[in-house]
């Protein structure tokens, strides 16, 4: 467990966020879990991703897993009283994040230029889906978007079917895309004297840079006649008498292991599979070799057996498997927090382990607006004038 009392990396550093769904919200929920008071601009009616169900008491499981450790306020911003509030909020932060399409801050009077005037240190992130230039920059995009146009899709897929991967993996990706070069151009301004920058993260440009590594190696070396491969397919799940696993082979001495494993000795020395560079090329054919003596074994045998002989093997749990894994309860992979309205939530955890300065939970995501009258008082506005905009639409 961490020391409460131990300060976070990023106390001190204040963010504005200007976000909806998924990519900007969890970046500012990094941030937050790393210290930073992240206070959350929303819309009158909220983010969109609160009413995704499950929810409960007015909070979506979703929009709990991205949106923890934060403030939220609720602004019009179509008001120009809504926007004054942005606008001095921004003032004194080191930070804002938005993901609206490119062009809509600087209509609404809170662009870069604009808040950069009166913050100079000011850091200032957009996440968009193409970037703010280019043929496709003022079109919409989606995770599943991303996925088909990068090409993910086509080497997910067999037979020439396209599979999308069926998580919000690209949006996650821009997220710790944007997380990082936040991070980075905080020591930037610290060693440079006090000055912010733009960042601008597109989905595109980050999911390309995280997902196409190995999907693009025959197309690396463009001299004519340079070397390319075959595709390579290493996901070879196999049956068991009672689930499936996944594993990997590497090395001569995890070949030998899951020979002997499934019984299948006589292939150790089989010239298919001898060595490395063979095995590569006989991939499928070689999993195929244990398929049918693993469909007579349970699970819990087979890992057993591959533990024992340090070959990489692992089952292929249901998520409600997992929750329930060992390793994953040890390393607080996720936990359960006990919030005051909410009951018991399952949350996950922060992706690393700071040991001298850990990233931790201190609240749930917030109900909408709960902090609209908190914030207004730090910036001078008494109780008369909040009702007054609260008449008038202007605050929730």
């Amino acid at each position: 467990m961490a020391d409460d009392n131990i300060k976070r990396p990023c106390e001190g550093i204040r963010v504005i966020e200007f976000c909806t769904m998924v990519s900007g919200p969890f970046a500012g929920q990094m941030l937050a879990d790393l210290g930073a008071e992240v206070i959350k601009v929303e819309a009158i009616g909220g983010d969109p991703m609160r009413y995704v169900r499950p929810e409960h008491k007015g909070i979506g499981a979703l929009f709990l897993h991205v949106n923890r450790n934060k403030k939220s306020i609720g602004l019009n911003l179509k008001s120009s009283e809504a926007i004054g509030i942005a606008r001095a909020l921004a003032a004194n932060a080191d930070v804002v994040i938005e993901n609206f399409r490119p062009g809509v801050m600087d209509r609404l009077g809170l662009g870069y230029e604009s808040l950069k005037a009166e913050n100079p240190g000011l850091i200032f992130v957009s996440i968009s889906g193409f970037g703010t230039s280019g043929p496709y920059a003022d079109r919409a995009a989606y995770d599943h978007v991303i996925q088909g146009l990068t090409g993910i899709m086509r080497v997910a897929g067999t037979a020439g079917k396209p599979v999308p991967v069926r998580n919000i993996i690209v949006d996650k990706t821009a997220s710790m895309s944007a997380t990082n070069a936040i991070l980075a151009a905080l020591l930037q301004r610290e060693r440079a004297g006090g000055g912010g920058q733009r960042i601008s993260v597109s989905l595109l440009d980050s999911f390309a840079a995280f997902s196409l590594p190995e999907m693009i190696v025959n197309h690396t070396f463009l001299e004519p006649g340079a070397d390319t491969r075959p595709p390579v397919d290493i996901y070879h799940p196999l049956e068991t008498s009672d689930g499936y696993v996944i594993g990997h082979i590497q090395l001569d001495a995890q070949f030998a292991a899951a020979c002997r494993i499934f019984g299948r000795e006589e292939l150790i020395e089989d010239p298919r599979y001898c060595t490395m560079a063979e095995r590569a090329m006989h991939f499928e054919q070689m999993w195929s070799e244990f398929a049918a003596p693993a469909r007579t074994m349970t699970t819990g045998a087979i890992i057993e057996a591959a533990n024992e002989h340090s070959l990489p093997m692992a089952p292929i749990n249901t998520v409600e498997e997992f929750l329930e894994d060992p390793q994953g309860q040890h390393s607080r992979a996720h936990f359960v927090h006990q919030d005051p309205e909410l009951g018991p939530i399952r949350l996950l955890g922060y992706p690393a382990t700071l040991e001298g300065s850990p990233a931790r939970v201190e609240a749930r995501a917030p109900f909408l607006a709960e902090h609209t009258v908190e914030l207004l008082h730090e910036l001078g506005i008494d109780d008369a004038t909040i009702a007054t905009y609260k008449a008038a639409g202007a605050v929730q």
